[in-house]
């Protein structure tokens, strides 16, 4: 069937301590995901996150250098899940999520896709972040960047209304709407 995690855990009992810093260094320079966990754990994740900020802007905002930014919705969702392997700190899971928002709702707005998922992904995203922010006591922390993101959301597919819906669900707070 494979290795346990109990026969791992023997075999790397027997392993001296100089094996295992080499056996972790070479799993660092062959697995760049190994690389961030230890980052993450030892150092400032803050480095992590902004790796993972920028693959999510490079898909929606910073492509734009090239042409059209590629705008694959799975790629941006896929550095959040990556992220979240590793740390569980809310702050900063939150700060990527909001930034997914921010990043494709930029797009829509500027492109103008005709694909609900570019509108409905984000509201999503952004329904949750508000539910781990609300949980992890930092509505506060986050209320103005939250506000921001409804107020520059295009009206395409009812975003802004959808986005709007959701900060009032989080803060009680009516923001005066623009239109």
């Amino acid at each position: 069937m494979g290795l346990s995690i109990s026969d791992f855990k023997k075999a790397l009992s027997k392993k001296t301590k100089g094996e295992l810093v080499n056996e972790i260094s070479m799993l660092c320079q062959k697995f760049p995901q190994v690389k961030d966990y230890y980052q993450a754990q030892w150092s400032d994740p803050k480095d992590v996150l902004n790796k993972h900020k920028i693959i999510i802007q490079k898909e929606f905002i910073e492509g734009k250098t090239r042409g059209l930014p590629k705008a694959r919705l799975s790629v941006a969702k896929k550095a959040i899940s990556d992220f979240r392997k590793l740390t569980e700190d809310p702050e900063l899971i939150s700060d990527l999520m909001l930034t997914f928002v921010e990043s494709v709702s930029w797009f829509s707005t500027e492109f103008g896709p005709d694909r609900e998922t570019f509108y409905t992904s984000p509201e999503n995203m952004f329904e949750k972040a508000l539910k781990l922010i609300g949980k992890s006591g930092l509505l506060g922390k986050y209320q103005s960047r939250a506000e921001k993101i409804v107020m520059n959301a295009t009206d395409g597919y009812g975003h802004q209304d959808s986005l709007h819906e959701k900060y009032e669900e989080a803060y009680g707070d009516v923001i005066e709407k623009l239109y």
